[in-house]
């Protein structure tokens, strides 16, 4: 897990999927205005005559301002369009202050002339009125070669004193560096010093820049400086890697307002898994994008039923879209249960109202097709009751116990059925997931669908079997891992209220409170349900995140080991969770940056 570090910004998604992030953001930027010192925007990269330059990008963006400042290396990412100053403002930073020249140094060195002394550099822009928190250095190429060989003393000293000089109240990102290879001795060494000064604080991160150069397909004349094209690479690359750092959210406004429930306390009423619906069966065509399929659930639910445990899922989709259930004759909402990339199966659990002639309606976005899977049924006097785990109990983890094709996990004594978030990872083929009750039919459903190099989980509520065991099967080989969110059973006090499904976090908008982004390791606090609930039901998405990660709902203060939902870096995920909830707030912290919702369809209440 991430260690939690100060950070910052960014947004994106709308009841389901968006665009990009970075464009997103960019609608917010204002016209950009430029000052400039030496040559700054040009095709080229620099050569050893460049004059410095800098770039002053004065609007404002919702990440806040910040400084960038190196040597050599730096200024060919302000000779060659688009700058990175221009990068970093297109992902919503601002005001953006960046200056790189030849023979800049931290100003350690007492030979180090004013002109190229970074530390006056900072000094004197304070002076002006600029000091935002968070800045960016590029140095070291040249301060490494006043160190002796292994003098990781030396180098020290040098980054420290510029540390020193940017003083505390910042956040500092500082790449290492690279060094023609018979200086390789100086390389090693400078960046020996910095990974042992971002390992020992927590206001200084700094980049792997030799792997991602070797590793990335950039072109440099001499193992220090890089080709136009490369320098273009490098500062988109640089840009999203800042921001996956230092971007953070911030508290911008309220919670949002709290939808109100329906009055009935429901049991959970734990059914077979069933497909009750499949638009693909009969080679029937697709659905038009913006559809609205209707699901008659009379004769698969009790009498009375005012919500289902059901999943949805989408398939053979033409473009990237989501799938949105609720009660036919009532409003649909701007929410999302499952989030979907063009022709990717998608899956994912939702609890879902509906209404007295227990008619289950989805919305499709994209064309496609929609298959609907049944869980259970809320019934009011009916049913049994619930006790959230939390923080959740892994259950079972064949990364420890080995692979198998079906796994046996066993429920906590006198359960009826159990709220488990099953996830598949370590994948290599196309393949699903099915849950059930080990000693009945394996079921023609699935819970989870996975694709290589996903690690990808859902909620399932699942019925217990005779033994007091649920099966796990997977399609193709895959790691499982099946977490405890909660217990269904005779004993267990709470009941569900259902309510209009409200999306009460949207870091894209700041619904919720918080916006732009949510920083990596940051932890929202947010409102889900009233004040006299012990627990809440939602889907919660993560939007875009910048790197591969994580998503976990938490009551506060007592953060899981467990996730609630996984994406890879530059996608869309959602996932339907049960979370403990205290005065009717809950957390969610995230692994990496990028925008987050959670949307509330009912809480648990005695």
């Amino acid at each position: 897990m991430a260690s939690r570090r100060p950070v910052r910004s960014h947004p994106n998604v709308r009841g389901g999927v968006g665009r990009p992030l970075a464009a997103v953001v960019a609608l917010v930027i204002a016209l950009v205005a430029t000052t400039v010192a030496g040559d700054v925007g040009l095709d080229r990269a620099p050569t050893v005559s460049a004059a410095p330059a800098e770039q002053f990008i004065r609007a404002t963006g919702p990440l806040g301002g910040i400084t960038v400042i190196g040597d050599s290396v730096l200024l060919g990412s302000l000779l060659t369009n688009p700058t990175l100053a221009e990068q970093l403002h297109g992902l919503g930073w601002g005001p953006v202050r960046m200056r790189a020249g030849e023979g800049y140094r931290t100003g350690h060195n007492s030979a180090t002339p004013a002109s190229m002394d970074v530390g006056a550099w900072i000094t004197t822009w304070r002076s002006q009125g600029w000091d935002p928190v968070d800045v960016v250095v590029n140095l070291g190429a040249n301060d490494s070669g006043f160190c002796v060989r292994d003098d990781v003393a030396c180098a020290r000293a040098s980054i420290e004193h510029l540390l020193g000089v940017i003083g505390p109240g910042h956040r500092i990102w500082w790449p290492k560096i690279t060094r023609f290879y018979t200086y390789s001795d100086q390389q090693n060494t400078w960046n020996t010093a910095l990974d042992q000064i971002a390992a020992e604080r927590d206001d200084v991160w700094t980049w792997d820049w030799p792997t991602e150069m070797r590793t990335g397909g950039y072109s440099s004349p001499d193992m220090t400086h890089l080709s136009a094209d490369s320098y273009r690479k490098r500062s988109a690359v640089m840009a999203r890697e800042i921001t996956a750092d230092l971007a953070a959210g911030t508290q911008t406004g309220g919670d949002a307002p709290l939808p109100a429930g329906n009055g009935e306390r429901a049991g959970f009423v734990p059914l077979p898994p069933e497909r009750v619906l499949d638009t693909r069966e009969g080679g029937a065509a697709p659905l038009a994008a913006g559809s609205v399929v209707e699901v008659d659930l009379t004769g698969h639910v009790p009498e009375g039923t005012v919500a289902v445990a059901v999943g949805m899922t989408s398939d053979q989709t033409t473009e990237a879209g989501f799938l949105t259930g609720y009660a036919c004759g009532r409003r649909r909402g701007d929410v999302s249960n499952v989030n979907h990339a063009a022709g990717v199966p998608r899956g994912s659990m939702g609890v879902v109202p509906v209404p007295d002639d227990l008619r289950l309606c989805v919305y499709t976005r994209a064309a496609g097709h929609v298959i609907v899977d049944l869980q259970g049924a809320f019934v009011p006097d009916g049913g049994v009751g619930f006790s959230p785990v939390e923080p959740s109990e892994r259950l079972f983890d064949t990364r420890e116990t080995g692979r198998s094709t079906v796994i046996e996990v066993e429920a906590p004594a006198g359960a009826d059925a159990v709220a488990v978030n099953l996830t598949a990872t370590g994948v290599t083929q196309p393949g699903w997931l099915k849950a059930y009750p080990c000693g009945g039919d394996v079921p023609d459903v699935s819970n989870v669908n996975y694709f290589p190099g996903e690690t990808v989980a859902s909620l399932a509520f699942v019925p217990v079997g005779d033994d007091g065991t649920i099966c796990v099967r997977t399609l193709v080989s895959a790691d499982i891992v099946v977490d405890l969110m909660g217990v269904f059973g005779e004993a267990e006090p709470l009941r569900f209220e259902a309510t209009t499904p409200s999306r009460m976090l949207d870091t894209r908008s700041g619904v919720g409170g918080w916006s732009p982004i949510h920083g990596a390791g940051q932890t929202f606090d947010i409102r889900v349900a009233p004040d006299d609930a012990e627990g809440a039901i939602g889907t919660i998405t993560m939007v875009f995140p910048l790197r591969p990660g994580w998503l976990k709902a938490h009551e506060c203060g007592k953060e899981p080991p467990t996730s609630s939902v996984n994406a890879i870096a530059g996608t869309v995920m959602a996932n339907a969770t049960t979370v403990a909830v205290s005065s009717g707030r809950t957390c969610i912290t995230a692994l990496a940056a990028g925008g987050t919702l959670f949307d509330v369809t009912g809480w648990w209440v005695r």
